[in-house]
This record gives structure tokens, sequence and C-alpha cells, in this order.
């Protein structure tokens, strides 16, 4: 006999096995011809008398001449027993699918009432249905509902899904309103919210841009295993998302009640996502040491970084989290989840200053990437539990011209997937000297800022070292812009100019490299971060044999 509710290896086995249903449904909706639409695992948030609710639809389907169907997908084989559903292994359902499917219907109408108004948004047709994609319904219907065959697909449904969607919205309503297209945009705002989200920009980069800001289907699996798993290790590369879903992940462990600690080893980084997170008041977000340097004030311990440079390395990788160990057996556990961001980047001592902020039982996530180790040797790292990584292999942000290029400056030659295949390639200027390289850099601001009409916020500079120290004459070509150093966060009307090693984790619509100088060759990885930094468009300023070779002919030109 089964327990009343799921145990976590029956709830595991249930995701996995909704996913691979899921798969199906959409596969069969793939088949669908325009103008028909579909939406894959769509959430929703909603405010009423008792406070909050929050759901996911599995499917949206959407045909603006005949209206919305909000469907929930549920695998294998099913029962009903007594007016209660249950899965194939006999564990009962919290709700019916149907009671999913209309709540998540219900929530849906409340939104597009919102935009578009109660009256004008009740003359649309939104209704729900069930999917069961891997068997053949046989025998009565399962109660009142659904009111009719039509609203109960199966697997018969998949070799024909246009045919069964007309059956159920005809159903559902005779002569349905044709919906405007003032009605479709409020819907997609509602269904891809990402869409609306994008900054504008030069006509050469925009199309780039929009793919990318596009979630894949890979993501959305993440997001769902990571809602199941206490502790997981994600790897992947630059661009794989791995920090969009660390967001995520801490905002709805946040809804959920918890107590949310989020950190990162880069100081700017950990700026820009508490931007990110200020709507979310359970997640604090703070860089290691500045978390460290925080408890150990509060627990009256002395934090005092060294006066003397030379001792700051053994401060930080030392002291620093002895500091906060001491704190947190002083101050007791306060976390009910620990998501780390740039995991590769903290030393193994770390991890046991971290796990004492722990409450009981509590959830821990790590998101890395061992080509970006910048602060410790690849080597060296150890990860704060054992367990097999996700590994995140598309990369969301860069073009696949911008990504084959940092890792050809990384000395990789791996094959990557890439979101958006198609971009502008990559401009690598070779310059006779910093002078030159001054220049070149003024040029090109000129040009991205005028002819190509490129805002300055979306333009970020980077270097190996500060523009700001005497060696670095190429920041000379920074003059006749407005510039900011601000890095976690843009400023309208300037360009942000700063280190690769502070915009680490962070990434631009255009990013110039610059100040490549043959000490570069000793550090492929911070050239990788660099350029993988860029999103649409990647410019490198160097001097003679630093990257001779790394970008194609058509592209690497010289200036004297």
């Amino acid at each position: 006999m089964h327990p009343p509710h799921p145990t976590p290896d029956d709830q595991a086995a249930i995701t996995q096995a909704g996913l691979r249903a899921e798969q199906r449904v959409l596969a069969a909706l793939s088949q669908l011809p325009a103008p028909w639409q579909f939406f894959h695992a769509v959430e929703w948030r909603t405010l009423n008398a008792y406070g909050e609710a929050v759901g996911e639809a599995d499917v949206v389907v959407f045909h603006p001449n005949q209206g919305v169907v909000v469907i929930e997908v549920k695998a294998g084989a099913v029962s009903v027993r007594g007016g209660d559903w249950h899965y194939a292994s006999g564990v009962p359902m919290k709700w019916s699918p149907f009671e999913q499917a209309r709540r998540n219907r219900y929530a849906l109408e409340q939104k597009l009432a919102q935009r578009l108004g109660a009256e004008d948004a009740g003359r649309l047709l939104v209704t729900h249905a069930v999917w069961l994609p891997e068997v053949v319904w046989q025998g009565p219907l399962p109660g009142t509902e659904p009111p009719s065959r039509a609203f109960l697909l199966d697997r018969t449904s998949l070799a024909a899904p246009e045919a069964a969607l007309l059956k159920l919205l005809r159903e559902a309503c005779a002569s349905p309103t044709p919906w405007t297209r003032a009605h479709q945009n409020a819907l997609k705002v509602l269904l891809a919210p990402d869409c609306q989200q994008l900054v504008p920009l030069a006509v050469d980069i925009e199309d780039a841009v929009g793919q990318l800001c596009t979630a894949t289907e890979q993501q959305m699996q993440v997001l769902r295993l990571l809602r199941t798993q206490p502790r997981l290790l994600v790897e992947g590369g630059a661009g794989t998302g791995k920090t969009v879903l660390a967001c995520a992940l801490a905002r709805e462990h946040a809804t959920q009640g918890k107590r949310v600690l989020l950190t990162c080893f880069n100081k700017t980084l950990a700026q820009h996502l508490a931007l990110c997170l200020a709507d979310a008041p359970g997640v604090q977000v703070l860089a290691f040491h500045e978390l460290a340097r925080a408890l150990a004030t509060e627990a009256g311990l002395p934090y005092r970084v060294p006066s003397d440079a030379a001792d700051w390395g053994v401060f930080f990788r030392e002291q620093s989290p002895e500091l906060l160990l001491q704190a947190a057996e002083l101050l007791g556990p306060r976390f009910d989840t620990l998501v780390v961001d740039e995991a590769a980047d903290f030393a193994p001592t770390w991890w046991v200053a971290l796990e004492a902020l722990g409450a009981a039982q509590f959830s821990w996530y790590c998101f890395y990437d061992l080509r970006q180790t910048l602060f410790l040797a690849a080597q060296t790292w150890v990860p704060p539990f054992s367990a097999a990584p996700l590994v995140l292999d598309a990369n969301l942000r860069n073009t696949r011209p911008i990504g084959e290029l940092a890792l050809k400056l990384a000395g990789r030659s791996e094959v990557a997937t890439y979101r958006v295949n198609e971009g502008l390639a990559p401009r690598v200027q070779v310059c006779a000297d910093f002078a030159a390289m001054a220049d070149q850099l003024k040029a090109l601001l000129r040009e991205l800022l005028g002819v190509q009409a490129i805002k300055p916020e979306q333009v970020v500079v980077l270097s190996l070292y500060k523009h700001t120290n005497a060696a670095s004459r190429w920041a000379q070509g920074l003059q006749d812009v407005a510039v900011s150093t601000d890095m976690a966060q843009p400023t309208t009307g300037k360009v942000r100019v700063g280190t690769v090693q502070g915009f680490k984790g962070m990434e631009a619509d255009v990013v110039i490299l610059a100040g490549l100088d043959p000490h570069a060759l000793t550090h492929p990885e911070v050239l990788y971060v660099g350029a993988s930094r860029a999103r649409a468009a990647l410019y490198v300023l160097t001097l003679a044999g630093v990257l001779d070779g790394a970008g194609p002919p058509s592209i690497a030109t010289r200036t004297t």
C-alpha cells in the first residue's frame, strides 16, 4: 500500500515521467501549421484574499481565430477511483488534472482581464483540457469533468493534433470572437514575457539578441529538475544560463518562505544579482568575502584586511573564511537554501564555512565552469558534496561566431551547441602600439555610437588591467565618450569600462576587449572570459603577436 503522499523517490520518478510525456505532446504540437502557436511550462502568480497563488501550466495552445486551450499533461497510465485520480504506481494526485488545468485557466483569464479589461477579455475564448499522451482512454468519462470526450486528449490525438484541438474549441464555443492584434499582444506578454524585455538595438544585431533572449527547452528541464532535487551541481560553459537559473531558483525558494543565500566570488556580480532580486525579500545576495565581513562584524569578530597587499592572498583565501566559520558557530544556522554561482573559484575550505550557515536539511546548489577559474587553479577545485553534475551544453549568451572565437582564445577546440548560429563576425584589430590602439578605440566608439546607432549603455570596454593604470595608454581613446565604472548595472548614456575579472559572470550586447599585450598569452582563461561576455558583437584590440591567427582573415586588420 502506498503512503498518502508521494515519497521523494516517487516524486522524482513522477517528474521525469512528466517531462517525457510533455515532450511527446510538444513533438505533436510542432506539426501544427500557422497561425497556431503553443507555449510550454507557463508560470503564473496571482494575488487573492488569501494571499499569493503560484502555478504552472504544462502547455498553452493558441489560435487567433479560435481561442486558447490550457492543457495539463499527465504521464503513463492513470486511474480514477471514487473521484480521486491516481498515478500508475498508485500514488494519489494532489489534484485531479482537470482541476489543475481549470486553476491555470482561471489564472490566465484573470491576467488577461487585468490587461484588457473584464468586458473585453470576457468575449475571448479560454478553455482547458487534459492530455494523456501515453494511453488510449477507454470507458466512461471521469465524473462531471470533462463536459465531453473532446476535452480529454489521449495517445490517439498525437497523430492529428489540429483536428483534436479544433473539435475541442468548437465544442467550447461554436462562434468564437477572433483575437485582435491588441488581444494577441496582451497574450504574448503574458505567455512569453522575455520577448518584451529586449533592449532596443541597432538593426545589425537586433535579430541575434532577440533569439538569444528566448529560453531553451534545456533551461526549462533543468529548472524543473532543480525544483525536485535538494542538492545539485550544475556545470556549464560561458553563456549556458547558469546565473539565470541560479537567480530563478533563489527567487522560487524565497516565494516558498525559505531563507535563501545567493553568493558568488565576484563582488560586482553580487551587486548585479542583488539588483535583479531586489523584489525577492527572502533572498540575501552577497559576494563570499562580503558575507564573511558582514557576519563576522555581526558576531563581534574583528575583520581587518591587512594593509600590506602581500598579505591579502592569505587573508582572503584562509583567514576570511575562518572568520566566517567562527561567526556561523556563534550566530547559528540561518539559511534554508544555499545557491553558489561562480563556484569554481571557491576553495575547498570555504565550503565548510558555508555549510555551517545551513539550517537542518538545507538545500544546496552550485553552478560552475572550470574554464572560468580566474582565482583558483582548476585542477585543485573540489565540489562541496559528492554528486554527478548536471551538464549544460547549449550556449544561450553568445552567437556562434563569438563563442567559437572565445574558445579559440582559450586554446580549446571542443564542439559546442549555440542557440544562435548566425551573427556578426568578431573584429580583431591588430595595433602597432597603444597609441594606435587609442586611435582605433576612438574611431570604433564613434562608429558604434554614431553610424551604428548603438546606445552607450549597451557597450562595455574590458581589459586585463584597469584603464586608469599609467601603462594603459590605449584608454586615451575613451576621451570623447562618457564612461562609467559601475559594472553592476548600465548607466544611460555612458559606456561601462572595467576589467575582465570584475565583469566575470555578467554580459553585454557589445564588448570591446582592449589593451591586449603579449602578457595576455599567459592568461588564456581571462581571454576566454572576456570574449564570452559579448552577446551579439565583439571587438578585440590587440598588439601584434598576441592573437595572430585567432580570428578569420577577413576580420583581422592592422593599424600602424
